[in-house]
């Protein structure tokens, strides 16, 4: 089968903007030294709030949706990253306890969203979970994230909201995906001041303040 893309239009091209790393926490996996990515990854407090929500509106079966927002450049570090800003959860779905399915009217869904909601963003990935199984990517999220995803841009996020545990997947060079390791992420405070991140696999980056000369 040949890949396929959620959209036949031209996404919107990469915003030239250096990384907002001053607004950001950053997260690691266990996984990073495993992993090269293309993409660095910015996930907003809004977006991550909604994908955390809707992971625990059920423990028994698979849910998911899309993540929506910019691909950007940082000319400066020769970086291209993502800033995943919303989310939009599947509808028409085939799921159960270990499998999600887009259908070709999640497909049509999505596509009517985006032109309703977010006409100058794009999908940048798409996120699901994984109750009590752990975080990976199974044969068939391969196959799904292969042909429907291929962006290099474009990532994967597994939840298993029973553990509470995460990760994105993402491309790497020689279109390679890890289906074992994933990467943690930027926490873009948009929302909150200080964190809401609860995935407990993951480990923040505490940056000490420097001393002034007074407290030295």
């Amino acid at each position: 089968m040949s890949r396929v893309k959620l959209f036949d239009k031209q996404p919107t091209p990469a915003i030239e903007q250096p990384m907002p790393l001053d607004q950001a926490l950053q997260w690691l996996s266990p996984h990073e030294t495993r992993v090269k990515p293309n993409v660095r990854i910015f996930f907003s407090q809004a977006a991550y709030r909604k994908c955390f929500e809707h992971a625990l509106s059920d423990l028994e079966h698979e849910v998911g949706g899309a993540l929506v927002g910019e691909v950007r450049y940082d000319a400066g570090r020769a970086q291209t990253y993502l800033v995943i800003q919303d989310t939009l959860p599947a509808s028409f779905t085939n799921s159960g306890e270990t499998h999600l399915t887009f259908t070709q009217d999640t497909l049509v869904h999505f596509s009517n969203q985006m032109d309703e909601l977010f006409p100058d963003k794009r999908i940048v990935g798409w996120y699901h979970t994984h109750p009590r199984l752990g975080v990976f990517l199974s044969g068939h999220d391969t196959f799904l994230h292969r042909h429907f995803f291929p962006d290099p841009t474009q990532v994967a996020l597994v939840i298993d909201p029973y553990d509470q545990h995460a990760g994105f997947f993402v491309w790497q060079a020689g279109a390679t995906l890890d289906p074992k390791h994933y990467i943690g992420f930027y926490e873009l405070s948009d929302v909150d001041d200080h964190s809401i991140v609860e995935w407990e696999n993951l480990t923040p980056v505490i940056v000490d303040d420097v001393p002034t000369e007074s407290e030295g």
